[in-house]
């Protein structure tokens, strides 16, 4: 993990490595904000360096091994297994333009809450069956909805075939546990209702978010306007796609 003790001392140490100290500077404001239950204002810098870049320069290795501690800090210390931003989240609520969005597996709502801050309309959605697991307890930022996300979906699936509302929600899922199927099940209940619908996932392709199932029969797109303010900042190529 990474400590604020730790970036104290990289900040003493890199203190004539302006590249450097920005990077220290950009990690120490980001944990400011989580203990603040805010976002970064901005993505961060990418923090890792090639292994080309450390056998030029072997003095950067200390500080290559204290950022690869940082995701371990924000899921340990914070609940949040990724780092959205709050310039992403005015992107994102640009661009639902008064849509409402559903958050699914939402952890402890970091997303939802920004966009309610932002002035959308966001409903968090976790089981909350990790609780006990990374960290001890929840520390939602705003009210979660206690059920399955699978569950929430039939209802809203539901909620529309009987006419009781016009439309589906805008449906999120920001990195859904790896190996958990229940992001395929959610995609085939979509695909079955014969609705149209709208499904953003933000997560790697591949074994480390999300289920191989999921990532072998999605037809994603990745969007340039959502990704514009979204960068990885370690070794997790994590984007956001609209899957059908």
């Amino acid at each position: 993990m990474l400590t604020v003790n730790e970036l104290n001392h990289l900040t003493t140490r890199y203190q004539e490595r302006p590249k450097q100290l920005a990077q220290i500077e950009a990690v120490s404001q980001a944990l400011v904000h989580l203990a603040n239950q805010r976002l970064p204002a901005s993505p961060l810098p990418p923090l890792l360096y090639s292994e080309k870049q450390l056998m030029r320069d072997p003095s950067l290795l200390p500080l290559d091994q204290a950022f690869g501690g940082l995701r371990e800090t924000i899921i340990k210390e914070y609940g949040l297994w990724f780092l959205p931003n709050q310039t992403l989240v005015q992107d994102l609520a640009d661009w639902l333009a008064g849509r409402p969005l559903v958050e699914l597996a939402a952890g402890n709502a970091a997303l939802s809450a920004s966009l309610l801050a932002a002035g959308a309309h966001a409903v968090a959605v976790d089981s909350l069956d990790w609780v006990g697991q990374d960290i001890e307890q929840a520390e939602p930022w705003t009210t979660v909805e206690q059920l399955d996300a699978l569950d929430w979906v039939m209802n809203e699936i539901q909620a529309v075939q009987q006419g009781k509302k016009d439309f589906l929600p805008v449906f999120l899922m920001a990195w859904w546990p790896n190996g958990n199927a229940g992001d395929w099940s959610i995609l085939q209940a979509l695909r079955q209702s014969a609705l149209p619908f709208t499904l953003i996932v933000i997560g790697e392709p591949g074994p480390y978010t999300n289920s191989q199932s999921f990532w072998a029969k999605a037809q994603l797109t990745k969007d340039k306007r959502l990704n514009k303010h979204y960068q990885p900042f370690d070794d997790y190529q994590d984007a956001l796609y609209f899957a059908q």
